[in-house]
């Protein structure tokens, strides 16, 4: 295995002065038979990349490789470990300065787990084994503190489980919900407490119930919220304890459709107080059709202007995916993407991953910007499951206030950009007022400055390589991310194959996964 660790000279451009520099960049070699990597920020501490290398090894199993990297792309460790050939990965999490990866011994609902943590400064590695007798239909893990929290369905009802690292079993935890009803948010908070936002409904109809524990268990707080009768909520997020208040943001549209309208808000006040609630449709928005052709833009508008005009709405359609809501002191800060997924009839064979695309889970999970996937389905009401894979238009940025008041919006367009599972493109930094974003469109890092909703700076410039003579051959396209490291640093990942026909005669070609880092200066 051939490693490249080096410092490249910074080159770019803009429609402006240039403020963006790639000073790193990190290679490790990969064969055309190696799966591919999954590549983790741990903010300040660093990187963390790892796979299944598709070794095995007797009385040690399947063979994992595992690399720590500090900020400046330089490797901490570089480790290999065995996991029992009767595990899959499940999911994973990097938190508390550990890589969690968590394992379940087979697909059926009422399966036993098996855990490795690995820390990200010294590669010290424990393992758990996790006795499980519920017949838990995964959807989501979180880990609050040192406690993973397993969510999901028993018989259709949502429950939820909890597991101590060191201990041997899952435990329920204790609350009543509803049957037939969704769990369409786990969070886990900064305050050893967690979020569970669940969609319900009764002789009344749909409504939200939101519930936050304590790292025991305990409801510390719980709030149902009644939507209008008309919408439907597609997805949900919300925040921790803000001004006595939680945040709840997500999409809505009609019901029986797989396509948003709109963005909602729910401030949840304690009990007493009324809970507030906003709906946004996407024709609200100054920039939601930025990313169109200015004559379509401009037809729909005008359609906009005109129902306004006889005291009707606009109501437009679109997919959209809900990156992440947080509060940034001035309100609520929401982020999200429009997207299309293209269903196509592929043939399956044993050497793709199980929704057909090799080696890449179908759908994502994300919660609280952390770093856990899950290979499983994120969202059963958005219907994506057969999707084979997803073409973007667009990202937005919405800011509200303390109440959930629209105060300004923006939007970067996406072009030529499709990825084999539901994941977001564009990423998001927020320092003082200014609000970075940027991603990755084949070899060129595209990247906006926004202030208070102003545009400030809109550039691009190509991916620099580790030498002059270097030359990218190919992009593997729908394997690479673009993800905020910390404070105004962000790094790029993907696969290509570059030849030096200079300074690497012998073997001018090399196939390799590559880590830059981008700097806003």
């Amino acid at each position: 295995m051939k490693y490249f660790i080096s410092i490249v000279l910074p080159f770019c451009f803009a429609l402006s002065l240039a403020q963006v520099s790639q000073s790193g960049r990190y290679e490790m070699e990969k064969k055309n038979t190696d799966n591919y990597f999954t590549v983790l920020s741990a903010g300040k501490e660093g990187a963390i990349i790892f796979r299944d290398i598709d070794d095995f090894r007797k009385g040690e199993g399947n063979i994992w490789k595992i690399v720590s990297l500090d900020t400046d792309l330089n490797e901490r460790w570089d480790k290999e470990i065995g996991i029992d050939v009767k595990y899959t990965i499940t999911a994973y999490e990097l938190k508390n300065d550990h890589l969690y990866l968590i394992f379940r011994k087979s697909e059926f609902a009422k399966s036993d787990y098996y855990v490795v943590q690995v820390g990200i400064f010294d590669g010290e590695v424990e393992r758990y084994d996790i006795s499980n007798e519920v017949e838990l239909e995964l959807r989501h893990i979180i880990l609050v503190n040192e406690k993973l929290i397993f969510g999901g369905y028993v018989r259709y009802s949502p429950t939820l489980l909890s597991y101590t690292l060191g201990d041997d079993k899952l435990e329920v935890i204790p609350g009543f919900f509803k049957d037939k009803s969704d769990i369409l948010d786990l969070r886990a908070n900064d305050n050893r407490t967690f979020n569970a936002v669940t969609q319900e409904k009764d002789y009344q109809g749909y409504f939200l119930r939101l519930r936050t524990y304590s790292v025991l268990g305990d409801i510390l707080f719980e709030r149902e919220v009644r939507m209008p009768e008309d919408n439907r909520v597609m997805s949900a997020k919300s925040t921790g304890l803000e001004g006595g208040n939680i945040g709840i943001v997500g999409a809505y549209g009609l019901t029986n459709s797989n396509y948003a309208q709109g963005i909602y808000s729910v401030i949840a006040k304690p009990q007493g107080q009324d809970n507030v609630i906003n709906e946004y449709p996407f024709s609200d928005f100054e920039h939601f059709f930025d990313y169109m052709k200015p004559s379509r833009a401009g037809k729909i508008k005008e359609k906009v202007k005109k129902r306004s005009e006889l005291g009707k709405d606009f109501k437009y359609s679109s997919r959209i995916l809900l990156n992440e809501v947080s509060w940034n002191g001035a309100g609520y800060l929401i982020s999200a993407e429009v997207y299309r997924p293209t269903f196509e009839q592929v043939s399956r064979n044993p050497y793709t991953g199980f929704y057909g695309n090799p080696f890449y889970p179908n759908t994502s999970f994300y919660s609280n910007r952390s770093n856990t996937r899950y290979i499983k389905e994120s969202n059963q009401l958005a219907n994506n499951r057969e999707a084979n894979s997803f073409e973007y238009y667009e990202s937005v940025v919405i800011q509200l206030d303390e109440q959930g008041r629209l105060q300004w919006d923006n939007s970067f367009a996406i072009e030529d950009t499709e990825t084999l599972s539901l994941e977001r493109v564009v990423d998001i930094g927020q320092v003082g007022e200014q609000i970075k974003m940027m991603y990755l469109q084949e070899e060129k890092i595209k990247y906006k400055i926004i202030n208070k909703g102003d545009t400030v700076m809109l550039g691009e410039q190509e991916i620099a390589l580790q030498d002059e003579y270097d030359e990218i051959k190919h992009t593997y396209t729908g394997m690479n991310g673009t993800i905020h490291w910390y404070d105004n640093v962000f790094f790029i990942w993907g696969y290509h194959r570059v030849e030096n026909k200079v300074n690497y005669s012998d073997e001018p070609r090399r196939n390799v996964l590559y880590i830059n880092k981008v700097t806003f200066d």
